[in-house]
């Protein structure tokens, strides 16, 4: 179907939604971004619930009226009645059609879909048209809006014709883009490898005309767009899943100047820049509740504030075995709860402490040469078939007494001594709260305040402290939180 007749059929649609309420629309023109990789809304901005209205059949087909032909022909061809396209096309007098105008055929199924959408919070106008794959300006042609700087109303519904082929919406994808003086559609298209074609498609476009502070998604199926506040260019939120024990990246874009802070849930968010934003990094502890976290972001500076974000972000419950470790009895002075609470709260002081400057580059590396994972993450912890009251904080690696420990990537060596506990101890800051220790240790390698390369060997195998035997511990924490080092060496971070 032609483009440029689309407006004056969706016009005729908005007669078939008598139920629809006149819709105002938000100061927004285009589609804006939301979180990366994520497959699903959340909470804070739910999916928008398409509720087909029952008398509002699927439009399958239009037709577009011909030399010499009238309603009781057309009807004729295509097995309808001349009452149900005067209904579907809201139509009061069949016999002013002019050569080119365009009917709804009802009946069917086809390409698009006629529904009816609920309005939930956060939605936006150019949200909701992006989400069923079709423009702002055919939904706006599609509800006769006029009034432009009123707020959509929760609960209201607004009748969309889905270019989808269902009366689901789906959520638009693509990466954020935000045009600037001298930007045109051929050099933004040449610069991120896509045809113009599929830059117009992505953001309902007409023609070539950009205007500087215009928001476009690139096309990217990997990449999940949501109606953000004004002033908000980009937030993404990675991994799309997130269990116990996860890290969790933030990255954030806003047009302000300024630097951004926040929270997720209780843990506050310390941001670095990073690319044309900011990025910060935080810890899901291994047994935090699962459920609903509020992820609150803002920022600003003197001279003007960022509009509050606030999304909702789900946890979910990882599964954890239950370790029983047997030490001898001239280990059983180490069991001691007391002596647990003292240094691990001596280690809080070191690992609680933040550099913005970000030292790793990639993936993590093991730290030995054997990946063999003899007692993983998170896994309960009983001694001696004692009471399960801790957690382990991470991983122990199998490896042979006197083994070489090398550094998984690089960073700043932050202390190197003996604890009672740990045993030989070496702890290597790698920026932006992230640092990682390594328990057990026969030998050290290295002294504080020494910068260590990724593969640089830091330490010997041993069994050192509360062992059973020679291997490796490996803690990962952000911000003195453990979390699982395994997705450290499987995607990069933030």
């Amino acid at each position: 179907m032609d483009k440029r007749r689309l407006p004056a059929l969706l016009l005729a649609l908005a007669g078939a939604f008598a139920l629809a309420q006149p819709l105002a629309l938000l100061a927004q023109t285009q589609p804006t971004p939301t979180l990366a990789a994520a497959t699903q809304p959340s909470a804070a901005t739910p999916a928008a619930a398409a509720t087909p209205d029952p008398a509002a059949p699927p439009v399958p087909r239009v037709h577009a009226v011909q030399e010499g032909e009238n309603l009781t022909t057309i009807a004729a061809d295509f097995g309808v009645t001349v009452e149900d396209i005067l209904a579907i096309n809201n139509l009061a007098n069949g016999d002013l059609l002019q050569v080119g105008q365009e009917l709804i055929i009802p009946g069917g199924t086809g390409e698009a879909i006629a529904t009816v959408h609920t309005i939930a919070a956060g939605d936006t106008l150019a949200g909701v048209a992006a989400s069923y794959n079709t423009t702002l300006a055919d939904l706006i042609a599609t509800n006769r809006l006029i009034a432009t700087d009123l707020p959509l109303i929760v609960g209201q519904t607004v009748p969309v014709v889905s270019r989808t082929g269902s009366a689901s919406p789906r959520p638009p994808t693509g990466r954020a883009y935000l045009v600037t003086a001298g930007d045109t559609l051929l050099s933004i298209a040449a610069a991120h490898q896509v045809t113009p074609a599929a830059l117009r498609a992505a953001n309902g476009l007409a023609g070539d005309l950009l205007f500087p502070g215009q928001r476009l998604r690139l096309p990217d199926e990997t990449a999940t767009y949501r109606a953000l506040p004004e002033g908000w260019l980009d937030v993404r939120v990675a991994p799309a899943s997130i269990g116990q024990g996860s890290t969790v990246s933030v990255y954030v874009a806003n047009l302000l100047p300024g630097t951004p802070a926040g929270r997720l849930g209780e843990q506050p968010l310390t941001f670095a820049p990073s690319g044309d934003g900011y990025a910060a990094l935080v810890g899901i502890d291994a047994f935090a509740e699962p459920g609903l976290y509020d992820l609150e972001i803002s920022g600003g500076d003197e001279h003007g504030l960022w509009q509050p974000l606030r999304i909702r972000l789900p946890v979910t419950a990882t599964a954890y075995d239950t370790q029983y470790v047997t030490v001898g009895e001239a280990l059983d002075g180490l069991l001691d709860p007391a002596l647990r609470a003292t240094e691990d709260e001596f280690l809080r002081g070191i690992y609680a402490s933040f550099d913005e400057t970000q030292r790793w580059e990639g993936l993590f590396q093991y730290p030995v040469t054997t990946t063999v994972v003899s007692a993983g993450y998170g896994g309960r912890r009983s001694y001696n078939n004692g009471p399960i009251e801790i957690y382990h904080t991470g991983l122990d690696i199998a490896a042979a007494q006197g083994d070489t420990v090398s550094a998984p990537a690089a960073g700043v060596v932050v202390f190197s001594d003996v604890l009672e506990l740990r045993g030989g101890t070496i702890i290597l800051d790698h920026g932006r709260g992230v640092m990682t220790g390594y328990y057990h240790l026969s030998e050290r390698l290295v002294n504080v305040g020494d910068t260590v390369s990724a593969g640089q060997p830091i330490a010997r195998v041993g069994s050192t402290g509360l062992s059973s035997g020679a291997h490796l511990h490996w803690d990962l924490r952000i911000m003195d939180v453990p979390v699982d080092p395994l997705p450290w060496t499987q995607q990069t971070f933030p």
